[in-house]
């Protein structure tokens, strides 16, 4: 597939995630408007790293970084909520 073709398929994806975001905003779930909005900003954020990042290219180094990331964020949230 051409890089052309990558980003058009991206933005589209983009843009219907954007589409649920802004849809759930409008329903009344309960507790699972939060888990559901987690769940649509997750899959933006793998498709903004696989593409933008290039993390299925690259070496090792930005995919650890990620997951560097990824832990902290997990220890930061989870103080967080123990907090509570």
């Amino acid at each position: 597939m051409s890089h052309i073709r990558k980003l058009i398929v991206a933005y589209l994806g983009l843009l219907a995630l954007l589409a649920l975001t802004v849809g759930s905003s409008f329903l009344d779930l309960g507790g699972l408007n939060s888990a559901l909005n987690l769940v649509i900003a997750a899959a933006k954020a793998a498709i903004i790293a696989t593409l933008f990042m290039r993390l299925t290219s690259e070496g090792i180094l930005p995919r650890l970084a990620v997951a560097a990331t990824g832990l902290w964020l997990a220890v930061l949230f989870g103080l967080t909520l123990i907090g509570q």
